[in-house]
């Protein structure tokens, strides 16, 4: 037997049902539902997408004039740390609960004033001057390594060869320069380190030692051990600046955005599931509540079932189909009711032709369950 596709869950906290929630026409109850998910809101969603409901919430829903959404949005995001699970409540379901709209309006003066502050301190700012930064070119670069060969050679201290490279910020072209200059210095003096080992040397040899005769044996070995830290970090500079981006995996919740489908149905009291549910599901039921018909996805292999764009893919044509329902009402009932074995037997039941399903998911259609 196949083993199921393990996708893993969307979130550790189960998400709640929004779109059942979204049903709910008493203010207590919805009040309650709101304190239901505030765990998972808590845990799961990131202060950057509640921020971002925020701002929905500000522009779409708020009421307020243009100057006071400028003012408050003009705040910092901490501002709205206690309020923003809130917008995304409200973005989620339809609707914000009376005690959270008052609270929101309590507020409101303290937004307005961070507002304005935020907006005097960006003013300062700008009109404060900027300092220049220059950066180093080869020329100083090289002037810099000439006065650390002389430092080196009298026994003093030097900046790090690796720091100083860093600050440089050489490009493709000063790099390739810089090597070749350092590379020839570095091969003389290790040719000194050489022919100074050497009892009978050549005269060539001879006026290499007394070329250098002024820098000492171990002044000698530290000015070659920075050249060489030196001419590594260049090369290895470069290959900094090439970033290897590694393709971070799909997040569920943005595979299955554009997939457009009725949230709730409220005549018939039904709330469709969350769409990340179909991504790795085997069957997927749905209803078309303009059409009446009942319609079902079902992938050949286990765990078969994907989401792309606005449709279902994974699906076998032979295996779904779907069927005109007479009696909505009760028949959706009966069909919610049953197990994964009995839906097949209750449908199999109802008169009526098949037909082959809808390639994409329209704003009809409600998502019933997955298996």
């Amino acid at each position: 037997m196949a083993r199921k596709k393990q996708r893993g869950p969307v979130y550790l906290v189960k998400e709640p049902n929004w779109a059942k929630f979204s049903l709910e026409t008493d203010e207590d109850k919805r009040y309650e539902h709101f304190k239901g998910s505030e765990y998972f809101l808590h845990s799961e969603i990131s202060d950057k997408v509640l921020y971002e409901s925020v701002i929905r919430w500000v522009k779409e829903a708020s009421g307020w004039d243009k100057e006071t959404i400028n003012l408050v949005l003009a705040a910092p995001a901490w501002c709205w740390a206690s309020i923003n699970k809130y917008c995304f409540f409200w973005e989620k379901v339809g609707y914000m609960p009376r005690k959270m709209i008052d609270y929101l309006e309590n507020k409101l003066d303290y937004l307005k004033e961070r507002g304005q502050k935020e907006i005097d301190e960006k003013a300062e700012r700008i009109a404060a001057p900027k300092r220049k930064i220059v950066r180093i070119n080869l020329d100083l670069f090289l002037n810099a390594v000439e006065d650390i060969f002389d430092w080196l050679a009298n026994g003093r201290k030097a900046q790090d060869a690796v720091n100083l490279v860093k600050q440089c910020g050489l490009n493709k072209e000063e790099v390739a320069t810089a090597v070749v200059q350092l590379q020839n210095t570095l091969d003389e003096l290790v040719e000194l380190q050489r022919v100074r080992k050497i009892v009978n040397r050549s005269d060539w040899d001879e006026q290499l030692v007394e070329g250098y005769s002024w820098i000492n044996r171990p002044n000698t070995q530290k000015i070659v051990d920075w050249y060489k830290e030196a001419v590594t970090e260049l090369g290895t500079s470069q290959e900094r600046k090439k970033v290897v981006r590694r393709k971070k995996p799909q997040d569920p919740r943005k595979i299955v955005a554009r997939l457009r489908h009725l949230q709730a149905d409220k005549d018939l009291n039904i709330a469709s599931i969350q769409a990340v549910d179909i991504l790795g599901a085997s069957e997927c039921w749905v209803y078309d509540t303009k059409r009446k018909r009942l319609g079902l996805y079902m992938s050949k292999g286990v765990g078969g079932l994907g989401v792309k764009g606005t449709s279902i893919t994974g699906y076998d044509e032979d295996l779904s189909y779907e069927k005109t329902l007479r009696k909505p009402e009760e028949q959706l009932k009966n069909v919610m009711s049953k197990s994964k074995k009995a839906i097949h037997e209750v449908v199999g039941k109802i008169r009526g032709k098949k037909m082959k399903p809808k390639t994409r998911i329209n704003p009809n259609m409600l998502l019933l369950k997955v298996q």
